[in-house]
């Protein structure tokens, strides 16, 4: 696998630049939109890749006037930097904050509000995978993947980083990560990780979800064989149309069946990114959900997360109504494994057993099929995602299966009502 990153070669639609302590010049570039439609990007997504891009890695501050502090994250397999927003004891260097800080627990006043996060050549861990799920999540319009902008970093910041890591971390497998990842920074010449002058890392800056949880009784299993075995994903290949009635005789939701509906949805979606993105690590404990609430307001669908804290929690009282209903919505992180390694969506016959399916994403699916086609769009996934070529082909190559497999079924056994708006006649 090739990768080459030129500090010097024109992309995004906005850099900043940070100056680390040994003045190096970092690069913080939020990507350009998908050629040819803008529209797929909300304004919060806009204004998330902003904060990102504006986050200081050494003397940075929130928007709120927190601290910014690196920490590595020492717990899990991968490693990567959890960039946290604390208020900083006075006269506590960040250093000193993260060394008494690398756990995986963290005081409430303490929040990791994104991650950093490089490839590892001989890991699941593949930064443009991170990347690559994030626009295609937008141009699916599904998936729950929050924004991630590209990072640079100045290597010999980098060090005592994962010296750190090394030194803290929680697992033989977290620490032999750490340790390659260290060794690498001591030569810093491979081009999956390090830019052309050897100067810098270069990854993904990603927002870290808010009120993220384990998604229930499916973050418990073991492998691709046990989700397909699910009563959950049992749902997704039931060969019978949907017929759940999401409103009752006063027009009111039923919750369960709204759980049901948007859980069938979540999967399905998640299901088609895996396949389309060759994700190696879905199943083993990849999952994860949010509480949101639901109701209908002038004949739309309308959903909010849930605030976690309970100060937070006052303020959505005041903006919830009464007959909204609680669900968990899936959420789509820890995608760093695309592209590299496998694809248990496929492996496994994932797709092929779907039977339920958002009309929505299916001709989204079909409009992404055409976009692959065009050559600036093949050539906006490598200067803008960090593909290298084989990992375009990869894509687009999936894309054609999964258009060949969803369109052979359509009408025979594929139904397209995995949807709360067709539940919900809207």
């Amino acid at each position: 696998m090739q990768a080459d990153f030129d500090v010097n070669t024109p992309r995004g639609q906005e850099t900043i630049n940070h100056v680390a302590l040994n003045g190096t010049v970092e690069l913080a570039i939020q990507s350009m939109p998908f050629p040819g439609h803008p529209e797929i990007y909300s304004k919060k997504d806009a204004e998330k890749e902003k904060e990102l891009a504006e986050i200081d890695f050494y003397t940075g501050k929130t928007r709120e006037g927190l601290d910014i502090v690196l920490i590595p994250k020492t717990y899990s397999t991968s490693p990567g930097i959890n960039i946290h927003a604390v208020t900083l004891p006075a006269g506590m260097s960040r250093f000193s904050y993260a060394q008494a800080h690398t756990t995986k627990a963290h005081s409430s006043g303490d929040k990791i509000i994104a991650k950093y996060k490089q490839s590892i050549p001989t890991h699941f861990t593949y930064s443009p995978a991170i990347l690559g799920y994030y626009h295609l999540s937008r141009f699916l319009d599904t998936g729950h993947v929050e924004p991630a902008i590209v990072r640079t970093m100045d290597v010999a910041a980098h060090k005592p980083l994962a010296d750190l890591g090394k030194a803290k971390a929680m697992g033989s497998n977290n620490r032999k990560q750490w340790t390659e990842l260290r060794a690498l920074d001591e030569t810093h010449n491979n081009p999956i990780l390090y830019t052309n002058d050897g100067k810098q890392l270069y990854g993904a800056l990603q927002v870290n979800p808010t009120g993220e949880e384990s998604y229930p009784h499916l973050s418990d299993l073991g492998g691709a064989e046990a989700f397909a075995a699910s009563a959950e994903f049992g749902k997704v290949t039931s060969s019978n149309p949907l017929k759940l009635e999401c409103k009752d005789a006063s027009g009111k939701l039923n919750q369960v069946a709204v759980q049901q509906i948007a859980q069938i949805k979540d999967l399905s979606d998640l299901v088609l990114m895996d396949f389309i993105m060759s994700q190696a690590d879905r199943f083993s404990g990849n999952m994860h959900s949010q509480k949101i609430y639901v109701w209908i307001e002038n004949g739309v669908l309308k959903q909010k997360i849930k605030k976690s804290d309970s100060a937070k929690a006052t303020d959505d009282g005041k903006q919830i109504p009464p007959e909204a209903v609680l669900i968990n919505r899936m959420i789509m992180k820890d995608n760093d494994a695309g592209l590299i390694s496998g694809n248990s969506a496929k492996s496994y016959h994932l797709l092929e057993k779907i039977s339920h399916l958002d009309p929505e994403t299916y001709n989204r699916l079909l409009d992404l099929q055409k976009e692959l086609q065009r050559p600036e769009v093949a050539q906006w996934y490598q200067t803008e995602v960090l593909f290298t070529q084989a990992d375009f082909n990869t894509v687009k190559n999936n894309v054609d299966q999964a258009v060949g497999i969803l369109s052979g079924r359509k009408d025979k056994g594929l139904f397209l009502d995995g949807s709360l708006n067709v539940a919900l006649g809207l």
